[in-house]
């Protein structure tokens, strides 16, 4: 009989926890009735500010909920506080930052069956030009360094700050390693792009781009800029020989952009033009040196030439 009447009571026991613990989970929302009134400021922040949104929860006789009563946001644009429980006033916040996306962030709160219209928050300012600059406009060969410096205006010339700014360029290592730059109070954005000789060797051609982009109302806005390659000249020619006359014609098919050129015709004769011809006056054989310079060096190259009558 004991052990029978023991049963019921343990089993009644375990309801009792049972029905505690599950209270314990319960997570407290607002109750049918309720109005929420949601605001964010400011409803423009860039990409290093935030804003606040501020959920004010009230019951249907206008006194507040109960304090810890949880109120959710979302966003459709920038990370914001998921979660938020209302203080003695019934009010509950929550911190919108933007995540590198430029646009129209709207912004809902919801607790229990209540849920409140989208406010819109603009995240990023729309440029309405940029210019690009380069400094210096050249590199040589072996690499270098350059600065980057982007203007940027909005719609009516004025310099935009804060602005999320982003710069490409086809080969080297920028600073920013492609991440967005704000803008400065008087509307510059800058960056620096290293150059190491491993990737102006990628080049085939003496130029490369560099590029800026910004947010604009109609999309991205843009500028370019092309920056040169000091490279060393490299020496080479084509011979066209007359046996006859025993002459020749000499082309010059040197690469980067000689701007002297030094022939030695292997008689004694010489001659600065970048495309000679000369006339022999016996036959024999002759070793004909270019060598061609620039601003970076000079590069010489020899061929022979033979004439047998």
């Amino acid at each position: 009989m004991r052990s029978r009447l023991l049963l019921p009571l343990a089993s009644l026991l375990l309801v009792s926890a049972a029905t505690v613990a599950g209270c314990g989970k319960a997570t407290p929302v607002a109750p049918v009735g309720t109005t929420i009134q949601l605001t964010v400021s400011p409803t423009l922040i860039t990409g290093t500010s935030s804003a606040q949104a501020t959920a004010v929860v009230k019951r249907e006789n206008g006194s507040p909920v109960n304090p810890g009563t949880v109120v959710r946001f979302t966003t459709t644009l920038g990370t914001i506080t998921e979660t938020a429980v209302t203080d003695t006033a019934g009010v509950a916040r929550a911190t919108l930052i933007s995540d590198g996306r430029i646009g129209t962030a709207k912004v809902v709160a919801s607790s229990g069956p209540v849920t409140t219209d989208a406010i819109d928050v603009q995240i990023g300012l729309q440029a309405g030009t940029v210019s690009l600059s380069a400094t210096p406009s050249t590199v040589k060969e072996t690499g270098g360094q350059v600065k980057l410096i982007a203007l940027l205006r909005d719609a009516s010339g004025q310099p935009l700050a804060g602005a999320l700014t982003n710069f490409q360029a086809q080969i080297g290592t920028l600073a920013s390693g492609g991440a967005f730059v704000n803008s400065s109070a008087n509307g510059q954005a800058q960056d620096t792009l290293q150059l190491s000789s491993a990737d102006v060797s990628t080049l085939s051609g003496d130029t490369f781009t560099v590029k800026v982009s910004v947010s604009g109302a109609s999309g991205l806005v843009t500028d370019t800029s092309t920056i040169g390659i000091q490279r060393l000249p490299r020496a080479s020619f084509t011979v066209l020989p007359d046996p006859a006359s025993r002459s020749a014609v000499f082309t010059d098919t040197s690469t980067g952009k000689p701007t002297n050129w030094a022939w030695d015709f292997g008689d004694g004769a010489t001659s600065a033009q970048q495309n000679p011809a000369h006339i022999y006056g016996a036959k024999g054989t002759y070793i004909i040196t270019l060598t061609v310079s620039n601003a970076q060096g000079s590069s010489s190259a020899s061929r022979a030439l033979n004439f047998t009558q």
